[in-house]
């Protein structure tokens, strides 16, 4: 009996050995800034992970024994079963300091096996670093005057190193370049070419770098310019007096202290400013008692100085010519009838000359009348002002001239417009350009090219009125913000009148999210029928967010256990997803893991990982599947046989000895 007592003994060992198998119930996964701080004694939010295979019941994170770094403590309801996240206020003291801390995870109650037990209590250790976060300062110098182009030395300086993009404008004033640059932030000096046009001009520094989880971070600054007035012109006559009730020609010279360009213009004569001089002419009708001619002065920046200069005049008859036209304002580059009426009270011939556009006829035009005379001209006019100069003659030769001017505005030929407006940073897009013309044309032949940012094939298309095409681009995935579609139009109007049209179509090149996967399983030995875990971290490397996350896992395995919906990963952030598995066959085997997400737009992306595992044959017929993985139990079953032979054969020696003693 002894010996039947140590056999039962030896096979109850080994069974509990089979049997209790240890289990994974709680990892620490170790911590990263989920927001980091961006000034001294400002609060961050860290993000603690931590696997639970059961769920746990008023549950405590706290961080201690840091230096430099503070935490509140948190508290939740309950955390697990899967993988919890903690995310707790960090306040910094400083930046750019590393921490070490200890971890608390404490749990008051333990659900398992649907019944409550003890909580656990775990200290973990993690080092903390708060990292710098992008705080550029904007300094200018140089001086400039009111209305005329200068130099200043614009510097963008910081504490530590890092790379940024400085987008200049200018506000009260005009930048005529550059209007970005990028380099290190620590000092970065660039020569701006600006205009004020205002005592408070300032121009405005918006600059974009990335802090330490890889956001983008936009820093604006306005800086104030130092502006000082705009020296005085000289102007001096070159006529100084006229004849009453004749056309007079008239000239002045310009003389600025600085050196400036642009344009004088003086009625309806220009002539070109440069480097501060300019002398202009031009014919006046002066009537009795003299005029007060108007000189302006507009430099390239559009900054104006306008002048009053009275020339004197000797006293001539009234003149008895009137002339007068309709409409009285004029649309430049298209055709325009106009009715020029033209009053004298006697028999005369007149001559009709026309400047600023083409007249469709003769020119200049001849006719008789008596009395008045109504002309009907077609003219095609250009941008400005359209002067028509009427000269009448009569039999006994008396002869008067006068001129009258009519204003020519510029009226956009197209309308141009484009769908999207927003496209994917390194993606393709075909993007549809709708033109609608505003004039009458007969046809045009409209040329799209890559201005800036976006890339494709130089395209012409000729239409003949309203059209839409579809313009595929490519656009790298290093550009961002504006991308130019530049376009010419050469076009023919009704009129038989040719002409060219040219523009800048603007889209928005907007970033893709990008998910990478990360693939462990759990344990590293794995056998046919056991259960195992695989875990996927899922890493957004992109610079947006990506939406309604999914994940599938594939190939000769069993899905015991799938983690909870992922939903969104936010940019240069990650998230973790634990399946529980089961693989029947033996042998080398590959499991496909495969996302889909989509970003804000609609637009889909898939990504995919292949794992190769090796599975080892089952020594027992497969059990039931759970959701905690086993080891490897061959070497434990093989020494419950060897026991339970040895036991056989011992009972027999008992037994044979115990008949001998009896016979």
């Amino acid at each position: 009996m002894r010996y039947i007592w140590l056999f039962l003994l030896a096979v109850f060992s080994a069974a509990q050995g089979v049997i209790l198998t240890p289990s994974v119930d709680y990892l620490f996964l170790g911590g990263q800034w989920a927001d980091v701080p961006k000034f001294p004694g400002d609060v961050g939010l860290y993000k603690l992970s931590f696997y639970l295979a059961d769920k746990h019941i008023d549950v405590s994170i706290a961080l201690y024994g840091c230096r430099g770094v503070s935490a509140e403590p948190l508290r939740v309801p309950s955390a697990g079963p899967g993988v919890f996240e903690a995310v707790v206020k960090v306040r910094a003291e400083a930046l750019g300091i590393s921490a070490g801390c200890n971890v608390l995870f404490k749990s008051k109650y333990l659900e398992k096996s649907g019944s409550l037990r003890e909580g656990m209590e775990r200290i973990e250790y993690v080092d903390i670093t708060v990292p710098n976060y992008p705080s550029p300062q904007v300094a200018a110098e140089g001086v400039l005057y009111l209305g005329v182009k200068g130099r200043v030395k614009l510097r963008v300086f910081d504490v530590y190193h890092y790379n940024g993009t400085v987008e200049i404008s200018a506000a009260g004033a005009k930048l005529y370049g550059p209007w970005r640059a990028a380099g290190d932030l620590v000092n970065l000096t660039v020569e701006v070419v600006v205009a004020p046009m205002d005592f408070n001009a300032a121009l405005v520094v918006n600059v974009r770098a990335r802090d330490a989880l890889g956001r983008e971070v936009l820093v604006t600054r306005q800086i104030p310019l130092e502006v000082r007035p705009r020296p005085t012109p000289i102007v001096v006559k070159r006529t100084e007096w006229a004849r009453a009730g004749a056309y007079n020609p008239v000239g002045f010279y310009i003389k600025y202290p600085i050196p400036v360009n642009g344009t004088v213009y003086l009625l309806d004569s220009s002539a070109r400013l440069e480097n501060g001089e300019a002398e202009i002419w031009a014919t006046v009708y002066v009537p009795s008692g003299g005029i007060t001619i108007p000189l302006v002065i507009q430099l390239d920046t559009g900054a104006a100085d306008r002048f009053e200069v009275f020339l004197p005049a000797y006293p001539i008859a009234s003149p008895l010519l009137k002339i007068s036209a309709e409409p009285a304002v004029l649309t430049a580059g298209d055709a325009n009838r106009v009715s020029l009426r033209i009053e004298y009270p006697e028999v005369f011939e007149g001559q009709v000359s026309v400047s600023g556009g083409a007249v469709l006829g003769p020119t200049p035009l001849t006719f008789t009348a008596s009395d008045r005379a109504v002309l009907n001209l077609t003219i095609i006019p250009n941008p400005g002002l359209v002067t028509f100069e009427v000269v009448v003659v009569t039999p006994s030769g008396n002869s008067e001239r006068r001129a009258l001017t009519l204003l020519a505005t510029q009226k956009t030929p197209f309308e141009i417009s484009a769908e999207p407006l927003e496209v994917p940073a390194g993606g393709r897009e075909v993007v549809r350009i709708s033109i609608r013309p505003l004039v009458n044309i007969s046809e045009a032949l409209v040329t799209f090219y890559p201005a800036s940012g976006a890339v494709f094939p130089q395209t012409s298309v000729r239409i003949y009125g309203a059209a839409h095409i579809d313009l595929p681009l490519e656009v790298p995935a290093d550009v961002l913000g504006n991308v130019a579609v530049g376009y010419r139009i050469s076009y023919t109007l009704a009129s038989g009148i040719s002409g060219e049209y040219a523009g800048t179509l603007y889209l928005v090149a907007t970033q893709r999210p990008a998910l990478a996967l990360e693939v462990s399983i759990t344990p590293e030995r794995l056998t046919a029928g056991s259960p195992f875990y695989l875990n996927v971290r899922l890493y957004n490397s992109g610079g947006v967010e990506t939406r309604d996350v999914r994940l599938n896992v594939s190939g000769p395995v069993k899905v015991v256990r799938a983690p909870s919906p992922i939903g969104s990963v936010p940019p240069q952030n990650s998230r973790d997803a634990l399946f529980t598995l089961i693989a029947d066959q033996p042998g080398e085997q590959e499991v496909r893991v495969e996302t889909t997400y989509w970003d804000r737009l609609g637009r889909r992306y898939t990504a995919e990982k292949v794992v190769k595992i090796f599975v080892n044959e089952s020594a027992t017929p497969a059990t039931t599947a759970t959701a905690t993985p086993k080891e490897d139990n061959a070497p434990l079953v093989y020494t419950v046989l060897a026991l339970i032979a040895v036991g056989v054969v011992i009972v027999i020696l008992g037994v044979r000895r115990h008949v001998k003693r009896s016979s």
